[in-house]
């Protein structure tokens, strides 16, 4: 399949030439088999939910996306049009190769769209509808084990939202300072809960200049699931009549933080009324980097908070930590290490192990957890903050069957992480992953021991031919512990882009 150029480079008389983008194709078919049912780990984490639980699978994805034209200003550099748009669609469908362990006939196929969006952009702001994969706070998008809040563990659903992709920095300044910021509205769909929302903000700073040597970066992102109607809701105390509270006024209460107006109402229970509307999830972030003409360093700090106690730092030292590595040397060796990630996370604080309504910050902070919305920061069974803190359905069956509180029963850990990136100058392209965590489960319901676990990823992609964009990816992983599964397995595929 050819490239498609909507409009022709075009410059008569001196006129500015403008270029049409090219609408970008992609391909792949491939597989993927354990020496258990369960998909390993690192096979299926920050993979937006397209990565089967069970093995062995088949798969086909297909994705095709336009992104906004550009104009070239000189030989040497190309700016984006202030306006344009574009579009991004990608397909995935599985198919389970066993009927093992299946509970129903339709879970032997499974269709998603990660992607399926439009957008449009005009100066440095960008408006999108639909589904898209995204990641949200300061750290190393491409190799980090997980963000806090958002980390692309989970399948996109659809939301609109204005922001600021990249950083816009600010003249009058100088260009000292720069910001990112958006707001989002977006819909739960085909959920354990109907009609819920997500509230989504964010903002973010940068000091220094484009040619400093040493920025600093900080801000925070701001996530409410609010309203919906369930069953389960019926004739309890979190709610009223099974619905939980959806007027202007509700939405103005989530979007600021604050408590409704009154302790209960028609609206709402006493729950919602000394509790604040909706399940709230986010993290503050900082980050430090220095940019040198061989290497950039990025030293990043991720802090979760759920209510007035995260907020307040009442749960430190909580958080992801995280250093990274870039390295801008040109490839001169048989093989270059690109990118190195070292990660640090830790949720056993909590703001403490006692509950108290009374107190100004109550603490057993529970993360993901929530007693309104029983499968709590998830999406279709899937995390959407870090990885680590998975539903029990994930976890080993003895270890699953220690407690039956909560979807999350292991919310408080302690893991290491590293991951590394690196290519050799006529051969594939390696990626490496590794984690070790100590789990603790809740504090409603600890483990009567500290289970260990053990996560490993070896991949690699090697160029098919001498034709660009075909790739053969292959990949194995390794489970060894006492929380999950122990699994052997692996993942094939050929990948073509037009």
């Amino acid at each position: 399949m050819r490239t498609i150029y909507l409009l022709m480079c075009f410059a008569p008389l001196g006129l500015t030439v403008v270029c049409a983008q090219p609408i970008r194709y992609e391909a792949e078919v491939g597989g993927m088999t354990a020496s258990v049912r369960q998909t390993p780990f690192w096979l299926r984490a920050n993979q937006y939910g397209t990565v089967p639980l069970n093995s062995p699978a088949a798969t086909v994805r297909l994705g095709m996306y336009r992104d906004y034209k550009t104009r070239p200003d000189s030989a040497k550099s190309r700016r984006t049009s202030r306006f344009g748009w574009g579009f991004g669609i990608n397909a995935v469908a599985n198919a389970a190769l066993s009927e093992r362990g299946l509970a129903s006939a339709s879970e032997k196929w499974a269709a998603f769209f990660p992607d399926a969006y439009a957008k449009i952009r005009y100066g440095r702001l960008e408006l999108f509808a639909g589904n898209r994969r995204e990641v949200y706070g300061i750290g190393d998008t491409l190799l980090t084990s997980g963000f806090v809040a958002w980390s692309g563990n989970a399948l996109p659903f659809p939301k609109i939202q204005l922001h600021t992709p990249d950083y816009v920095s600010l003249g009058f300044t100088k260009h000292l300072f720069a910001f990112r910021a958006g707001y989002a509205h977006g819909w739960f769909i085909n959920t354990y809960i109907r009609g819920s929302y997500l509230h989504q903000k964010y903002l973010y700073a940068r000091l220094g200049k484009p040619h400093w040597r040493v920025r600093f970066y900080g801000g925070l992102n701001h996530q409410v699931q609010w309203g919906g109607r369930a069953d389960y809701l019926v004739g309890t105390a979190l709610s009223v009549d099974g619905s939980l509270p959806t007027s202007f006024r509700d939405y103005l209460s989530i979007v600021t933080g604050s408590y409704p107006d009154a302790i209960q109402s028609s609206r709402f229970t006493d729950f919602d009324g000394t509790n604040r509307i909706g399940n709230h999830v986010g993290s503050y972030d900082v980050g430090v980097e220095w940019n040198g003409p061989k290497a950039n360093w990025l030293l990043y700090r991720q802090h979760p908070y759920e209510d007035a106690s995260g907020l307040s730092f009442q749960n430190l030292p909580d958080g992801l930590t995280g250093l990274r590595f870039l390295n801008h040397q040109p490839a001169t060796h048989t093989f270059q290490i690109r990118r190195v990630v070292v990660e640090w996370l830790r949720t056993t604080n909590q703001s403490g192990p006692t509950f108290d309504l009374s107190a100004r910050f109550q603490g057993q902070d529970n993360y993901f957890n929530n007693s309104q919305y029983r499968e709590g920061w998830s999406y279709r069974v899937r995390t959407i903050g870090t990885p680590f803190i998975m539903p029990g359905t994930d976890l080993a069956p003895a270890v699953a069957g220690l407690s039956s509180a909560g979807f999350f029963p292991n919310n408080r850990l302690i893991t290491w992480y590293a991951g590394l990136n690196g290519a050799f100058r006529n051969g594939p392209t390696l990626t490496v992953r590794a984690s070790h965590s100590r789990n603790f489960g809740m504090y409603k319901r600890p483990y009567p021991a500290v289970f260990r676990q053990f996560s490993g990823l070896l991949s690699a992609q090697w160029p098919l031919g001498r034709r660009a964009g075909t790739l053969l990816s292959t990949s194995f992983a390794l489970d060894r512990g006492e929380l999950l599964p122990d699994s052997f397995g692996g993942f094939l595929s050929v990948r073509r882009t037009w």
